[in-house]
């Protein structure tokens, strides 16, 4: 079976079923009442930290989206709460193409949050590749490609590759604050 020239199994294990349409330009993953199945919120609480919050499914008129709501510190060596899915794009590269960013379609707080892709070249929990985007009161596109993604740690002159991404998350991270963004509709464009 093929959805606009993609496979199932590209949907299928970027674990998202019907909410997600392709085309010669992109993927694009539309949250819906089902998207609690595919995404998870995560808080430094794993490893110790304090930070609370949730992440809920929500729609305002035609809009469906996840929001990440709490409040982050980096008291007892915290600092984070974001919530994420599993994705993999591999069968793209065997069609020919290669995932070159995301654009998200959001909203928050007016602060500072950031997207969290972790890859196969990704060896412990604190590897990944980072980018932040300043959100804003009204929905709004919010465009990184994969060159403003920096890697946390290890070596720092591999960059990120869309055909290598595991797993993505939208994260408060790194100070104290009290979070709230949303996110509506994301794309990974060729």
């Amino acid at each position: 079976m093929h959805l606009f020239g993609l496979t199932a199994a590209t949907v299928i294990s970027f674990g998202l079923g019907t909410s997600v349409r392709a085309d010669t330009n992109g993927i694009i993953y539309l949250f819906s009442s089902d998207s609690y199945r595919h995404w998870q919120f995560v808080s430094d609480g794993v490893m110790g930290g304090l930070s609370t919050g949730k992440l809920t499914f929500e729609k305002e008129g035609e809009i469906n989206f996840g929001r990440l709501t709490g409040d982050v510190t980096t008291k007892n060596n915290g600092g984070f709460i974001q919530f994420r899915a599993n994705v993999s794009f591999d069968k793209t590269v065997d069609q020919g193409k290669m995932i070159k960013g995301v654009r998200l379609t959001g909203r928050g707080n007016g602060a500072k949050y950031f997207i969290h892709f972790r890859t196969s070249d990704n060896r412990r929990p604190s590897d990944y590749y980072s980018a932040e985007f300043q959100s804003g009161l009204d929905w709004d596109s919010i465009d990184l490609p994969f060159l403003k993604f920096k890697r946390s740690r290890s070596d720092k002159s591999i960059l990120l590759s869309g055909d290598k991404i595991q797993s993505m998350g939208v994260v408060a991270y790194g100070r104290e604050h009290i979070a709230d963004v949303s996110i509506s509709e994301i794309e990974f464009y060729y």
